[in-house]
């Protein structure tokens, strides 16, 4: 580099930024012909976020100096910048063809390459940029988002923990593994990365929209609010922090304030096809719904997970207006869009669940029993995702002695971190660890809900560590669970719910564990509570969970709807109506597209419930 553009990019770094580009311009003037002075103007500009203006001063340096890698880079940058992610993809490649081992180029590469939805692409570029340079933190972190993105959560976690190491004050990859512990469910991991972010980098909007969402998921609320409206003072506009704002009005039952918000996105954001998504959603879609219209004209403009979110949106408009065929096909290709982004194995899944039954086989159980914690505190309600779980929960908090938990990752971290088996003498530490994370919730209450779905997988290790503990198992058609489950584009994890046959193997998987469990435990471990018996009669399966509960019964039960606690739940708007029965025998409005899902099923197709 020159020497003059070296010591205009030292200026720059000094922060006295409009003397460097006082001094870039001049050096243009002098040498107009000379690739260098227009290079080191462009990357002041660009630096200053005025990468339009620095585009063409980045093209002439780039013209003049056609053997120069760092040109084309720059170059690539800018463009990239600007959305123009062809034209940087080019020149970037033109960069690698002068130095094929440039790891920043590969590095900014794979930006451009995630930007445009190619996720191979751009692992690829990470990797060799890491390979030319083993300490490129900016490349661990880059692959580590990329990781996160497709379900990869654990590789994830490694790459942004080695970027870490290299980089410690970098509070963006804080941030990222903040991100990545969120998926993961460790809230309080999560919560540390996220301070230690912002005492780096206190005005990190991104950081603190993702402390709000950490928090909002430790159902600390307020605080959760209270972070949204930081957020909001650093950049007033912020789409995510206001996003995050609507969806806890939304949470709370107040419909209307999260749709003023929808609006104001809107306004400033009109291709924001998440903000879409949700107010799709959070209401009925009316007749000339301005929403639904928007819509359908916008969807040629969504790329990635864009397009999942507008064809569920879309898909979730279409059956509210009954166009099932037109809704089906919405909800298709929105599943496509979902699931080309994830690395899901059906027979990873498949080998976990015959693990599980393996492990905790009746022998095994026998030995384990008596080893726990006495506690009744914890009422486990699990199932199936959209199996009415949610509902379950909201008649049972709705009694005054039982506070709601919604779906805590607790247990499912205890077993996360001892996947060596359920040795006898640590069973009961287990046990008092959960109990004194539920406890720290709510001091005073008689029965705390946890509401995780997925704790299905572990009851025999529940009923070991908590054997006073209460399990409610929900069940529900097994057609009209799947259904639900592929309609429903899921903030995180189930992964397995966007391809019909996957989703179907995935149900037969949880059926023959669940009867496992049925086989092998004491009977009376566990309460199995059916949703169409619910809808058909209310008050006496309200009856039986709370007598299930060992509390006397509350009218209160009966209304749950008017409860007014959050729930964050996809369920949020159902549980704050009556029970209604359009739900039950829901498949049948689709029964002509759910070919692979009958395949998938086979015999369980024709039961009621598993």
């Amino acid at each position: 580099m020159h020497l003059d553009a070296k010591a205009i990019l030292s200026a720059y770094a000094e922060g006295r930024h409009e003397e460097a580009a006082s001094m870039a311009f001049s050096l243009t003037e002098r040498f107009p012909l000379q690739g260098f002075g227009w290079m080191a103007l462009g990357v002041v500009l660009r630096q200053m976020k005025r990468s339009e203006e620095a585009l063409p001063h980045l093209q002439k340096g780039a013209a003049l100096s056609p053997g120069n890698a760092d040109a084309h880079n720059n170059l690539g940058i800018a463009l990239m910048e600007s959305g123009r992610l062809v034209e940087a993809e080019e020149s970037y490649m033109r960069a690698l063809e002068i130095d094929p081992d440039y790891a920043e180029v590969h590095n900014n590469l794979g930006n451009n390459f995630r930007k445009l939805h190619k996720a191979r692409q751009a692992e690829t570029c990470y990797r060799r940029a890491i390979e030319i340079s083993p300490d490129y933190a900016d490349a661990h972190n880059n692959l580590g988002v990329l990781l996160k993105d497709a379900g990869r959560l654990m590789d994830a976690k490694e790459c942004t923990l080695r970027a870490l190491q290299l980089s410690p004050g970098d509070a963006d990859a804080h941030n990222n593994l903040a991100a990545i512990l969120l998926e993961m469910g460790h809230f309080h991991e999560a919560e540390e990365s996220l301070r230690r972010a912002l005492q780096i980098a206190p005005d990190h909007v991104r950081a603190h929209n993702n402390l709000a969402s950490v928090l909002k998921e430790m159902m600390r609320r307020e605080e959760a609010r209270q972070t949204c409206s930081r957020a909001l003072s650093i950049a007033p506009d912020d789409a995510d922090a206001l996003h995050g704002l609507a969806n806890l009005h939304l949470e709370e039952g107040r419909s209307v304030e999260a749709m003023v918000i929808y609006e104001r996105i809107l306004q400033r954001h009109p291709e924001n096809f998440e903000v879409r998504h949700s107010m799709a959603l959070a209401r009925q879609t009316r007749k000339n719904d301005a929403n639904f219209t928007a819509l359908n004209e916008l969807s040629g403009k969504a790329v990635g997970q864009d397009r999942a979110f507008l064809h569920y949106a879309l898909g979730k408009c279409c059956d509210d207006r009954g166009e099932y065929e037109k809704a089906y096909a919405h909800f298709s290709e929105g599943a496509k869009a979902k699931r080309a982004m994830l690395e899901y194995s059906a027979d990873r899944a498949a080998e976990r669940f015959a693990r599980i039954a393996r492990d905790f086989d009746e022998e095994t159980m026998a030995g384990l029993l008596g080893a726990g914690d006495p506690s009744d505190l914890p009422v486990f309600v699990l199932g199936m995702p959209r199996s009415g779980t949610t509902l379950v929960e909201q008649i049972i908090a709705s009694h005054p002695g039982v506070q709601a938990g919604g779906e805590l990752p607790d247990l499912l971290c205890i077993v996360e971190r001892n996947r060596e088996g359920s040795q006898r003498e640590k069973i009961a530490g287990w046990g008092k660890e959960y109990i004194r994370a539920l406890e720290a919730r709510a001091p005073s209450a008689r029965r705390i809900t946890d509401k995780m779905p997925a704790n299905f997988f572990a009851i025999g290790l529940i009923h070991a560590m908590l054997p006073h503990a209460k399990i409610i198992h929900v069940r529900r058609s097994p057609l009209d669970t799947c259904l639900s489950c592929y309609t429903q584009l899921f903030r995180r994890a189930h992964e397995y719910s966007y391809d019909l046959s996957e989703l179907g193997r995935y149900y037969a998987g949880y059926a023959a564990l669940m009867e496992h469990w049925r086989n092998i435990m004491p009977e009376g471990s566990f309460l199995e509570v059916d949703y169409e018996d619910v809808v058909a009669d209310i008050e006496g399966q309200a009856r039986r969970m709370i007598e299930h509960c060992g509390l006397e019964w509350s009218d209160a039960c009966l209304g749950f709807y008017e409860n007014a606690r959050p729930v964050q739940t996809a369920s949020m708007m159902q549980v704050r109506n009556p029970v209604y029965s359009s739900s039950v025998g829901r498949w049948r409005n689709y029964e002509p597209c759910l070919g692979q899902l009958f395949d998938a099923l086979g015999d369980l197709a024709a039961t009621p419930w598993p």
